[in-house]
């Protein structure tokens, strides 16, 4: 069986114009890791990563891009050395426009879809395979605005009302683990990932490398990726560590 392919994704989240980490979403809990994010996904990139996670997270919060400016400044830093998939506060198809005419290759939805369900309905083919929907999961529920609000809705009923000709995949986080070093759950994972019909990236509590281990071990599983933040920040292992799994894997 041919193997799927797996990627890869340092977390860059942006909160005052700084490059921090949240404990389970908290915008109280955080802990900056560096002031400068052009820096930060410069390291990335030379570390060798081929894909970078932005999340605009005082976006997320006010429903509008706050950190602009200084994601602008990593994209044209970047110059289209690595993929770019992008989140926080994309509350329209303006919103939408504005970040792929930037360099963005993926754009993050998800407050949004809750708001507007039939928003896909009045799009065109031109964004075909250029969106992802991030399904940020409290107590197996859908939370939106950046976390703060807990919807009635099962994570995979709630990506089965779409047209799927738009989305490229779907970002499955576990609220209840992520900034936490806890490990990733493979297991709420797995079980979302073969409840739908799209591509997964896992997300949420990765703590060491055995951890995208069992993840690339679920590549023909529907898990095609992983976002890596606070693990990489605490130095629990290197980036060029984990993409080396990838390297060595012959599963």
């Amino acid at each position: 069986m041919m193997k799927s392919k797996f990627n890869l994704y340092p977390a860059i989240d942006i909160k005052d114009g700084k490059c921090v980490r949240l404990l389970f979403g908290d915008m109280n809990r955080e802990t900056i890791y560096n002031d400068n994010p052009v820096d930060q996904a410069m390291w990335f990139v030379d570390q060798g990563a081929e894909w970078l996670h932005i999340v605009d997270l005082d976006g997320a919060i006010e429903g509008k891009s706050i950190n602009k400016t200084v994601i602008k400044k990593i994209l044209k830093s970047l110059n289209n050395k690595v993929k770019i998939q992008i989140g926080g506060g994309i509350r329209s198809k303006n919103n939408i426009d504005f970040w792929l005419e930037n360099s963005a290759d993926k754009i993050i939805l998800g407050t949004l879809l809750i708001e507007k369900p039939n928003f896909f309905s009045n799009l065109s083919k031109i964004y075909s395979n250029k969106l992802i929907i991030g399904v940020d999961v409290r107590n197996n529920r859908v939370a939106t605005h950046g976390w703060t609000k807990q919807s009635g809705l099962m994570a995979a009923e709630f990506i089965n009302t779409f047209d799927p000709f738009f989305i490229s995949s779907i970002i499955f986080t576990d609220i209840s683990r992520d900034g936490s070093l806890k490990g990733i759950n493979i297991d709420s994972t797995v079980n979302f990932a073969n409840s739908i019909q799209h591509p997964v990236i896992a997300s949420g509590g990765v703590s060491s490398l055995d951890d995208i281990v069992k993840l690339i071990e679920k590549r023909n599983n529907g898990v095609q990726g992983v976002i890596i933040g606070r693990a990489l920040y605490e130095k629990k292992f290197t980036f060029s560590d984990a993409l080396k799994l990838l390297t060595e894997d012959t599963s």
